[in-house]
């Protein structure tokens, strides 16, 4: 069976489930990947950049500590609030380090539906969240509620359906001897840039978004987690991202072009936004 193996619908719940519970209590290695300072710094730097209101409300999905929505209320808008599946611990833990007054954290509550009322935020934010999600349909409708009109929505995360990846895993597994994410040898790699290619076509020549899901690295019903994203369970084609929101009638403000780590990545991504590794996107929703 190849690496990734897709996710089925009737497996949705079960998956669902088992990431809930996972989020819910992080294993101690899942902190060790907290990233760098610099890049939640970087990230509010962006948000700034697109939301120029600063009695802008703004809510970050996912957030995963304090730090993102410390760091975007800088920037001076009128509340950040970052949203996330806490334990009780975390979050009494994790309040105690806000040090703005502009800035505070909402654990979910027993579903995953975002607590608040439509039409509350001027922009919703994540970062490299999507990729967790299984019902990603019912996501972006959430997002879509609370959203004021003239509001934004920005997403960054991995596009685990772009060629890049499998092709930077041939030389991962050939010189580091070590599997890259979930592709373990090198079938799983040349048949994923196969399999890259048919999920970009899938989702430009349908009439609906495709959203490609996947199994998270599973043990006896479990998350098994070792490594960054080996909970990923949606590859977050760009193009499935555009087309719900473009039938939703938002604008497209950013769509991965003008963006990338390196000179390479910057130029692929300015000619191929739709193979792009890293998924840079704003869209704008429509004014009442």
């Amino acid at each position: 069976m190849l690496s990734p193996k897709i996710l089925k619908p009737e497996h949705f719940e079960q998956v669902n489930k088992a990431l809930v519970e996972f989020y819910s209590s992080r294993p101690p290695q899942y902190g060790i990947l907290e990233r760098p300072q610099e890049v939640y710094e970087n990230y509010a730097r962006f948000i700034a950049k697109i939301i120029k209101n600063k009695n802008a409300k703004i809510l970050d999905l996912g957030s995963g500590s304090w730090r993102i929505p410390v760091e975007i209320a800088k920037f001076g808008f009128d509340q950040v609030i970052g949203l996330d599946f806490f334990s009780e611990e975390e979050f009494e833990e994790f309040q105690k380090q806000i040090n703005v007054k502009n800035a505070k954290l909402v654990r979910y509550e027993e579903s995953n539906t975002i607590p608040f009322p439509s039409n509350s935020f001027d922009a919703v934010s994540s970062l490299c969240v999507l990729e967790h999600i299984v019902y990603v349909e019912n996501f972006l409708e959430d997002i879509d509620r609370v959203v004021k009109p003239g509001g934004y929505v920005i997403i960054l995360c991995p596009n685990w359906s772009g060629i890049n990846h499998f092709i930077t895993a041939i030389f991962h597994i050939l010189f580091k001897k070590d599997r890259f994410w979930q592709l373990n040898n090198l079938l799983d790699c040349i048949a994923g840039i196969f399999r890259s290619i048919f999920w970009y076509f899938k989702n430009l020549f349908s009439r609906k978004p495709k959203f490609i899901r996947i199994f998270p690295r599973m043990k006896e019903g479990n998350v098994d987690f070792e490594r960054s994203d080996d909970d990923a369970v949606h590859l977050c084609q760009p193009l499935s991202i555009k087309k719900f929101f473009k039938q939703k009638g938002y604008k497209v403000v950013v769509y991965n072009r003008g963006h990338g780590t390196t000179k390479y990545t910057y130029v692929f991504n300015w000619i191929f936004p739709s193979l792009a590794s890293t998924n840079v996107l704003v869209f704008q929703k429509k004014r009442s």
